[in-house]
């Protein structure tokens, strides 16, 4: 089975690197293969095309994720992010494809990093600076995930990166760690309304 994920930003950024790391462990058998488009608007705004040409070119299921934040001036909510996508899906003919599947993330990718205490302490402790991050039960509800990482990063002042960047969360090299350290069953990342979509797309027969 070929598994596209079409999200937002660049090649090598946290959200290709994150969501291709939970879609193989989730699906192992599958080929997995990220293709950002850069901000969501634009995301948006070429979807249909993108998932038409992957349908076309022989991928069997073609999941489009993206962050309720930011929300470019936009009304708040996911029904508002779903209006905004469905012309390009219909223009592109493929919105009532049943191996499309569309995931909104509540609010940004920074809920599902933040979600597992067990993982952030993995990352965030030193043999001399141990830590223990509890659980973030609602992370989804959070009001700004990747401040609250940030802060936590700044706090620990783990050393990522050369100087002066030490103790700044760097989503490229961190968001990738995280994921990384989420137990094997998920643990509280699984218990995430958008993250159990997202895998349920990935085992969904279309």
């Amino acid at each position: 089975m070929k598994v596209a994920i079409v999200c937002e930003g660049r090649l090598a950024g946290e959200d290709a690197q994150v969501f291709e790391h939970f879609a193989k462990r989730i699906a192992p058998g599958a080929a997995v293969k990220t293709f950002p488009q850069g901000t969501k608007p634009e995301l948006f705004s070429k979807a249909g095309e993108v998932a038409k040409t992957l349908f076309t070119t022989g991928y069997n299921k073609v999941l489009i994720i993206w962050d309720i934040l930011p929300r470019w001036e936009k009304p708040d909510g996911e029904a508002q992010d779903r209006l905004d996508l469905l012309p390009s899906l219909v223009n592109a003919g493929v919105a009532t494809h049943p191996c499309l599947f569309l995931i909104a993330i509540h609010k940004e990718l920074e809920a599902w990093l933040l979600a597992d205490g067990t993982a952030l302490s993995a990352v965030l402790s030193r043999p001399a600076h141990p830590v223990a991050i509890a659980h973030t039960k609602n992370a989804d509800t959070v009001a700004n995930p990747k401040k609250r990482l940030e802060q936590l990063f700044e706090q620990h002042n783990v050393p990522f990166g050369p100087q002066p960047m030490q103790g700044a969360y760097q989503p490229k090299l961190a968001a990738i760690r995280i994921a990384e350290q989420i137990p094997a069953n998920f643990g509280q990342l699984g218990k995430l309304g958008s993250f159990k979509k997202f895998g349920h797309s990935l085992i969904k027969v279309c």
